[in-house]
């Protein structure tokens, strides 16, 4: 068995994802690992301003946004995660696949946790799939949990 000391779950704060959090920490526990929770805020393209200032700050609101993410992961950590855990949160602002791989790789990772929601055909072409783009590009092993989209196709 290869040594499974840092697990790493992306967290978006949905339902699955949190179903996938909840492997990670029995993971974790089960092989006294450190766990990585991750959140990813994608980054908000501004447009050229006219001519009048803009009352919208776009900084600022990028900046609440990752203010919130890191709060949400506090909570997240305290009050999902088993004691008795080394947890660490880090939230980045990118693309998701790639933040989050990068994160993994930065950290020596030996198991990324993820959801997938269970989109196919079109939902899965038009939305993409995170959980797809780590499978295929993380370096070290991937578990998924598939867990059913209450989206029709």
């Amino acid at each position: 068995m290869f040594p499974l000391k840092k697990i790493l779950c992306p967290i978006d704060f949905s339902e699955h994802s949190l179903t996938a959090l909840k492997i990670a920490d029995e993971m974790a526990k089960t092989f006294h690992a450190e766990l990585f929770l991750v959140n990813i805020v994608p980054p908000i393209h501004s447009v050229p301003s006219p001519p009048h200032p803009l009352v919208f700050d776009v900084l600022k609101y990028q900046d609440s946004l990752e203010a919130h993410s890191k709060k949400s992961l506090e909570d997240i950590a305290k009050n999902e995660v088993s004691s008795g855990i080394k947890v660490h949160r880090i939230v980045a602002i990118g693309d998701p696949s790639t933040e989050i791989i990068k994160i993994a790789d930065e950290n020596d990772v030996n198991l990324i946790v993820v959801a997938t929601h269970g989109r196919t055909g079109l939902g899965h072409m038009i939305f993409g799939s995170v959980a797809e783009k780590i499978i295929r590009h993380a370096s070290c092993p991937v578990l998924t949990k598939r867990v059913m989209s209450n989206i029709r196709e």
